[in-house]
């Protein structure tokens, strides 16, 4: 059962599609490497049709940086990245003012 919740944690499948999340730790023009929210490094081939996002915008792989939070989508049957969605961070609240001192 334990192993069972690791996995899901990792990798989520939805129709065709495997879910991965993790942190870029290596990118290549045909490969991402992550490190998986379990700690666990995989590498996903990537090609010409894997479409790289970052909320509604289209980004190119160059876009991708080591550190970048990821999902990436994975074909089941070819295992390769379908879709590569980036972390869009999230905005700060803003700081509150300094307690004024009495006098």
């Amino acid at each position: 059962m334990a192993a069972l919740l690791m996995t899901t944690a990792v990798a989520f499948a939805h129709g065709d599609a495997e879910h991965v999340r993790g942190t870029v730790t290596s990118i290549t023009d045909t490969a991402i490497t992550i490190q998986t929210t379990t700690k666990q490094e995989r590498t996903i081939p990537i090609n010409a049709k894997t479409m790289i996002m970052k909320g509604d915008a289209h980004l190119a792989i160059k876009d991708v940086k080591v550190g970048d939070r990821v999902v990436i989508d994975v074909d089941k049957k070819s295992k390769i990245a379908t879709e590569v969605k980036l972390g869009v961070a999230t905005a700060k609240p803003a700081a509150k003012p300094a307690a004024r001192q009495k006098s």
